[in-house]
């Protein structure tokens, strides 16, 4: 037996045990019955995952999928008028999910025996099962109009592609869901970095091209005698550093134009924002300089660095990058940019290595994100204590519905829940 076919027969045995369970399920009324036999299934899917690629995934997503579909059912006929209402019975819903759930098994035996579907028809099934999912969470007419702001907030969990937790809390007042969202937001915004990953990624990029290059030498793909190669690997270079270095540039730009929209263009901590981004161009040689050459990459040619490859016949062959200190000379002749220490290259008595600049950069740019942090976010201690707030309002009670208008991430309420006012930066999300 395969991984995938034993990784689908311990998914049909917990098939099995939860069919067995709906019938020891203890409720009065269709809509806890629904909401027991939701956190039994959620439960089990989210203790122990499958790929997403497997089949065992289909059986992931066919009780959710029947369950949520009951769980709207049962809350329409709740909201409908008195005398529609007890069309949808316990008995009924109960038969219902036993036939959902039994088709599914056979279908299950059915692949142990004959083998499991493909790929591409295991994603397409799954997305497909995701999307009725979502459709069957959006919140019915009738209970919106009895709670028109919502009462259900959800988050999604990363160990599952298609996992879904979610708690049912009082409901929210406009102003209460106006108030979290708002706190809730600027954690998360805090919390991702986007700006800073912007640089982490491209350098990423930069790193994963030159990895290529040197996987094409090694493989014999290229040759260090092949001009027209050796250019389009130079050229290949060049975008991926024309990309690093803009994502510096967009940093400190729309860092200081979210400081100027959120206090104003000529408060303190606008000025603040922009000191630190001028203190650290002029403490930092790295920064000044990649700086610099995103300015001089875009000017059609790769005048601005020199690239080297050597291909040894035996041993690993190796990439350089460098700034190329005479056009960079030559280049800030025609910008006169003040800020810009001529001396420090004529000094040098080699071209700097952009690949070594790139690597000692990164940590100085993270240190001064914490900075920044500090000064773009200062009510980070009010916001936690917003979010714990609305955290502290959930119950034990569990519901399939998920608002696409107000999920919870793990990673904003486990910073809320840890959170410690004298260690503000958070680290890097990955």
């Amino acid at each position: 037996m395969n991984a995938d076919n034993a990784r689908l027969k311990i998914w049909v045995d917990r098939l099995d045990a939860f069919i067995s369970a709906l019938d020891a399920i203890d409720a009065d009324d269709r809509i806890n019955y629904c909401k027991d036999a939701w956190e039994i299934w959620r439960s089990t899917a989210i203790s122990d995952p499958p790929p997403a690629n497997s089949s065992a995934m289909l059986v992931v997503l066919g009780p959710l999928e029947a369950l949520a579909h009951a769980m709207k059912s049962s809350t329409q006929n709740h909201h409908s008028r008195p005398g529609a209402r007890n069309r949808v019975t316990l008995p009924a819903v109960h038969a219902s999910l036993n036939q959902s759930l039994n088709s599914l098994r056979c279908e299950c035996e059915r692949w142990l025996h004959e083998g499991s579907p493909p790929a591409d028809e295991i994603r397409a099934r799954s997305a497909t099962a995701v999307a009725g999912l979502r459709a069957a969470t959006e919140p019915a007419d009738g209970a919106a109009a009895a709670d028109p702001y919502g009462a259900i907030l959800g988050s999604h969990t990363p160990t599952v592609d298609v996992g879904i937790i979610s708690d049912e809390v009082d409901s929210l007042t406009g102003a209460e869901k106006k108030r979290y969202r708002e706190a809730y937001d600027r954690l998360r915004r805090m919390l991702d970095r986007e700006l800073l990953r912007h640089i982490s990624d491209e350098s990423d990029a930069l790193f994963d091209v030159l990895t290529g290059i040197l996987h094409d030498f090694r493989a014999n793909r290229v040759s260090v005698f092949d001009e027209d190669a050796v250019d389009e690997l130079g050229r290949r270079i060049r975008s991926a550093l024309i990309s690093f270095t803009s994502a510096l540039q967009i940093h400190r730009n729309q860092t200081i134009k979210t400081a100027m929209r959120s206090f104003g263009h000529d408060s303190a901590r606008t000025k603040a924002v922009e000191e630190l981004f001028n203190d650290f161009k002029d403490s930092s040689f790295e920064y000044r300089w990649l700086e610099e050459l995103c300015d001089a990459l875009p000017h059609g040619d790769t005048n601005a660095f020199r690239y080297q490859f050597t291909a040894r016949r035996h041993g690993e062959p190796e990439v350089k990058v460098n700034m190329d200190r005479e056009y960079m000379l030559e280049f800030i002749e025609q910008t006169r940019k003040d800020w810009l220490k001529r001396n420090e290259l004529e000094a040098m008595t080699g071209d700097p290595s952009v690949l070594d600049m790139i690597k000692a950069i990164q940590p100085k740019v993270s240190a001064l994100q914490g900075l920044l942090d500090e000064i773009m976010y200062p009510n980070v201690a009010e916001d936690v204590a917003v979010v714990k707030e609305l955290t502290s309002r959930f119950n034990d009670r569990k519901s399939p519905w998920v608002p696409p208008d107000l999920p919870l991430a793990p990673r904003v309420l486990a910073f809320a829940s840890s959170y410690d006012a004298g260690h503000l930066s958070p680290p890097l999300r990955q």
